[in-house]
């Protein structure tokens, strides 16, 4: 049970989502059938923003034109994911893993849920729905929406997407766009310091999101942080790579859970 006393962090990413990744290398493997996995979909999304700073720079004679065409398949490809998103979870083909349910109950709800706050890096809505509905028919919060930060952006706006291994300052951007981002990252940071407690779920911190790894490594350097709970198939690799973040002026517990067996603890 939560005491009153205690704010968590429940931070979650694609494993968190069954078939996450199904819908976008549907539209992405149509121009390119070598993309069959969310590992291929992941390294050519990257190689694309590669690309797309290196003829923001100027760099070759036609960067110019080069980069107009990118940036308009660069605005079809984030509509046409966000579109798959949408149907895909209307049909269900994108759905919460059935453990989620009891991950919510074990470490998030009580008969209060105002000690915590939910962080995405998800672009679609199904956990974020999952949360809600749990909420409503399990702990009653007075007809509110609980609240998710999308930290890379949500289907409800295309242009926003953040891709793998983007950043927040890129120079193919408007600086509206860069100042936008920069304040959601400066949130999300004010918000996990704030926190004693951080729940990563289906969250793998990869090499291709040294950002999201910064902004956690920013909102943890507090004296505030307590316990970090990886609940992660792979928690102990996991887990390592939350303590290469963390300040050793504030040291934080680091516990590891499968997601099937919530009732094994593993310390790190």
């Amino acid at each position: 049970m939560i005491q009153h006393s205690e704010k968590i962090a429940f931070v979650f990413g694609a494993g968190a989502v069954e078939n996450a990744w199904k819908p976008i290398i549907k539209i992405l493997e149509k121009p390119f059938p070598n993309i069959s996995d969310a590992d291929s979909a992941n390294c050519f999304l990257a190689r694309f923003i590669y690309l797309m700073r290196f003829h923001a720079s100027g760099t070759s004679p036609n960067s110019e034109e080069a980069l107009k065409g990118m940036n308009e398949d660069f605005t079809e490809m984030k509509k046409g994911i966000c579109l798959a998103l949408i149907d895909a979870e209307k049909n269900k083909i994108i759905k919460p893993r059935e453990e989620l349910g009891g991950i919510l109950h074990k470490f998030i709800f009580s008969n209060s849920s105002n000690g915590c706050v939910f962080i995405s890096t998800n672009w679609d809505n199904v956990v974020d729905n999952y949360i809600n509905k749990i909420g409503e028919c399990d702990y009653p919060i007075g007809g509110s929406d609980i609240i998710v930060h999308h930290i890379h952006g949500s289907i409800v706006s295309p242009n926003d997407l953040y891709f793998p291994s983007e950043v927040v300052r890129e120079s193919y951007r408007s600086k509206k766009q860069d100042f936008e981002m920069g304040n959601l990252h400066g949130t999300i940071w004010k918000i996990l310091e704030d926190c004693n407690k951080t729940i990563l779920y289906g969250l793998s911190l990869d090499p291709l999101d040294a950002e999201l790894s910064q902004t956690l490594a920013a909102g943890w350097s507090s004296e505030n942080l307590k316990e970090i709970i990886v609940i992660n198939p792979d928690h102990k690799k996991i887990s390592k790579r939350v303590k290469l973040l963390l300040d050793p002026r504030f040291p934080a517990k680091v516990t590891g859970y499968h997601p099937q067996d919530l009732n094994r603890t593993f310390n790190y």
